[in-house]
């Protein structure tokens, strides 16, 4: 009984430290981090100044929690789908690849702060976004080792090619965000699997390509489609 009381009372404390980092980059995202007070924050979450100091220290480390949490959310997205697929190489990058983006797309209110609101406030910040990439690219790196050994893909170089990956999708990913590129997630998604298949030398249909964007949208994100 009182590891269920307990459990329970964990359930409630993370359901409210989500809707405070929700709140908070609901603001971040209308008035800039600079812009935002504690009190903010509290106003659109509901609480009070009291119990948000229960949850966070200050704005800074809440901000930093909200780079962590998208960016863990669209890691664990592309690392269980890929996991899933064991012979189509075709199926397992593109269902990786568009895992990962629908996650930041799905929150894009967390994904503009990480991308757009949050940059060059300070070193701490650009020290994380950095961290992010590089996370990006070390996840990325194993899974073009994976497909190049395990399907004989050909891939001249790994650790480039890891790394062109990843920026050119938190590029893309930042310029749809901040609406300087206007085009909907599944064109975004194909645009870079197709891309990024076509300079790994993976042959591929561009029908095939669709076909497993389509799969993911509509098990998991059919409000994206709209």
């Amino acid at each position: 009984m009182d590891n269920i009381i307990s459990r329970k009372t964990e359930d409630k404390k993370e359901l409210k430290r989500q809707a405070i980092l929700k709140a908070a980059a609901d603001v971040f995202s209308k008035k800039g981090y600079i812009e935002t007070s504690i009190k903010d924050i509290t106003n659109e979450a509901s609480i009070s100044v009291g119990s948000f100091y229960s949850y966070f220290n200050n704005k800074e480390e809440i901000l930093l929690q909200i780079f962590d949490e998208i960016s863990n959310m669209s890691m664990n997205a592309a690392s269980e789908s890929s996991k899933a697929l064991k012979d189509n190489v075709i199926e397992q990058f593109t269902t990786s690849m568009t895992s990962a983006i629908c996650i930041y797309a799905k929150n894009k209110e967390f994904a503009k702060i990480l991308f757009v609101k949050s940059m060059g406030i300070n070193e701490l910040f650009e020290n994380k976004r950095t961290e992010i990439l590089d996370r990006t690219t070390i996840y990325l790196k194993k899974l073009l080792e994976h497909l190049n050994t395990k399907h004989l893909c050909g891939i001249d170089n790994i650790e480039i090619s890891s790394v062109l990956i990843t920026h050119s999708i938190f590029g893309v990913i930042t310029n749809w965000l901040d609406e300087r590129l206007k085009c909907n997630i599944k064109d975004i998604i194909s645009s870079l699997c197709t891309y990024h298949l076509k300079a790994l030398n993976i042959d591929y249909t561009a029908e095939n390509i669709n076909k497993y964007i389509d799969n993911v949208l509509e098990a998991y994100y059919k409000e994206l489609l709209n």
